[in-house]
């Protein structure tokens, strides 16, 4: 029998345009003859779109997210401000291809849960520590996961000097950024103290906390970690007009992703270890992504932890997998199936 599956896409947050391409390739890639899909948008306002009517099988093969909601009438169309997901059809998983705030936090698992239906990835507690960079940090050292030493700074009672003083500590460049921001978005690295304080109070406009990371100069990699499969082999971003993988790097085309990296054997290990002890951790589930730099002297730093990283059939996570051989859409499956197995 046919599982349905329900994916979310879309959202709230500013990774909205981009949770979309996650959700496109994901339908696509369901395989017809294990699933029934049925694609669910939450728009910028948080609308909730659906319809009662289960793709079929050229919607499917041909989906998008554009033009079927767009079109989306008749008595199967379903549009709600704030649904009882009881509304939504009955499912035996929601598939998660949202990313950032009321995605990736946390509260949509909340939300599932209450209502009993499944999910793909972390739980609630896992994602929402992973998605505060603020807090992650502080597991990760108590983990004994390394990670760039760093400051906070607080709205409600900064003064100019605390900009000085994070300096004074991390020196420069120092890399400012909203810790529950997503895909590097409102984020900075500030060369001089009046780079940082301009970036300071323009983030400030947007949150209330920053958090303040000394820059760790070398190479950037990704690695996944997919809980019941093989160590994933890491990603080396290499930035071709940026000095950090930011949005423009991840999304425009301004960087080059070589996967597997081209690392040392010994370095490679490493990352994988960190990836898999970050997520670990954090109290991750089913699968996550981890960032790292790599200094000079090849010592390792772990920046954030992904739970649900990019799901489109070219981002990390599946460039990854294809490499111990999982095409897409048995990536897909291998998601779905952990995740209805594991005890969060």
């Amino acid at each position: 029998m046919r599982k349905r599956v329900l994916v979310l896409m879309g959202g709230i947050s500013s990774e909205h345009d981009v949770s979309v391409v996650s959700g496109t390739g994901v339908v696509r890639a369901l395989n017809p003859q294990k699933y029934n899909v049925h694609p669910v948008l939450i728009t910028k306002e948080g609308e909730w779109l659906w319809s009662s009517r289960e793709l079929g099988a050229y919607q499917q093969e041909n989906f998008s997210a554009q033009n079927y909601f767009a079109d989306m009438s008749g008595t199967a169309a379903r549009r709600a401000k704030s649904p009882a997901l009881s509304e939504l059809p009955d499912c035996d998983i929601a598939f998660l291809a949202l990313h950032g705030k009321f995605g990736e936090d946390g509260r949509v698992q909340a939300l599932l849960e209450n209502w009993k239906i499944p999910y793909t990835g972390s739980g609630v507690l896992g994602s929402a520590l992973a998605m505060d960079k603020i807090r992650s940090k502080d597991v990760y050292r108590a983990n004994g996961v390394p990670t760039p030493a760093s400051a906070v700074l607080l709205r409600k009672d900064f003064q100019g000097t605390q900009v000085v003083a994070a300096i004074d500590k991390l020196g420069l460049p120092l890399v400012i950024k909203d810790p529950c921001g997503g895909s590097s978005l409102d984020m900075g690295v500030a060369k001089t103290l009046d780079d940082a304080q301009a970036l300071v109070e323009r983030l400030f406009k947007k949150t209330g906390r920053l958090l303040c990371e000394q820059f760790v100069a070398g190479q950037e990699a990704s690695c996944g970690f997919i809980e019941g499969l093989p160590a994933l082999p890491p990603t080396e971003i290499r930035m071709t007009k940026t000095e950090f993988f930011d949005y423009e790097a991840k999304y425009q085309g301004v960087s080059q992703e070589v996967t597997p990296a081209e690392f040392p054997a010994e370095l490679t290990a490493r990352i994988q270890q960190i990836a898999r002890a970050a997520h670990e951790a954090l109290g991750c589930n089913v699968y996550s992504r981890t960032d790292v730099r790599i200094d000079a002297m090849g010592n390792l730093f772990a920046l954030e932890t992904n739970t649900l990283p990019g799901m489109t059939p070219t981002s990390l996570l599946p460039q990854q997998a294809a490499c111990i051989g999982l095409s897409y859409s048995q990536l897909i499956d291998v998601l779905i199936e952990t995740s209805l197995s594991c005890e969060r």
